[in-house]
């Protein structure tokens, strides 16, 4: 049964991607990111165990401007992307920046086999897992990857559907931008 609801859920994603020109190459910068709308702004929920066990709620991030990108290892344009996710977490690392790699549908022995064997480790990013999509339906996740930039308060602020390079300077500057109007 899990199998299926899986099967389903890639189907649609697949479906989704296809349909919105998503398997095309990285979006150009001028589509790195997108603002939500004032009225769809959201703060959603967010409790999930990292591959290492441990919880992670959206609280803990308070404070900080999060990335927050949803993937799966047979996805492959989030498979491209994931370095890139990596580089600008490098790229601000001395700034109240975190990011954090949700993985859809898959269980914890898949993901860390994939890290190891196809990429060589996990990137120096937190990687959760969502094995029974529950995070998915709170962020309204509608094809893969997709990317939400979270500002201090925990609200989704930007959004990414579709492969982006994150390590652009566009990219970058954006978050920056939201790294400065944090009070301190």
């Amino acid at each position: 049964m899990r199998f299926i609801r899986h099967l389903g859920f890639a189907g649609v994603v697949l479906a989704a991607m296809f349909f919105l020109g998503l398997n095309s190459p990285i979006a150009s910068a001028g589509q790195a990111l997108t603002p939500v709308d004032n009225e769809l702004i959201f703060r959603p929920e967010l409790a999930l165990l990292n591959i290492q066990g441990e919880r992670r709620d959206l609280e803990d991030y308070k404070g900080s401007v999060l990335l927050v990108n949803f993937w799966a290892t047979w996805c492959p344009p989030c498979v491209k992307e994931l370095p890139s996710i990596a580089k600008a977490r490098e790229l601000l690392s001395d700034e109240p920046f975190d990011v954090l790699v949700i993985n859809v549908g898959e269980d914890k022995t898949q993901i860390e086999r994939f890290l190891r064997t196809r990429l060589g480790g996990v990137l120096n990013l937190e990687v959760l897992v969502d094995d029974n999509l529950v995070a998915v339906k709170d962020w309204k996740v509608r094809a893969l990857p997709t990317t939400y930039i979270v500002d201090h308060t925990g609200r989704v602020v930007y959004s990414a559907m579709g492969e982006r390079d994150f390590s652009e300077a566009v990219v970058i500057d954006k978050i920056r931008e939201l790294i400065r109007k944090i009070p301190g």
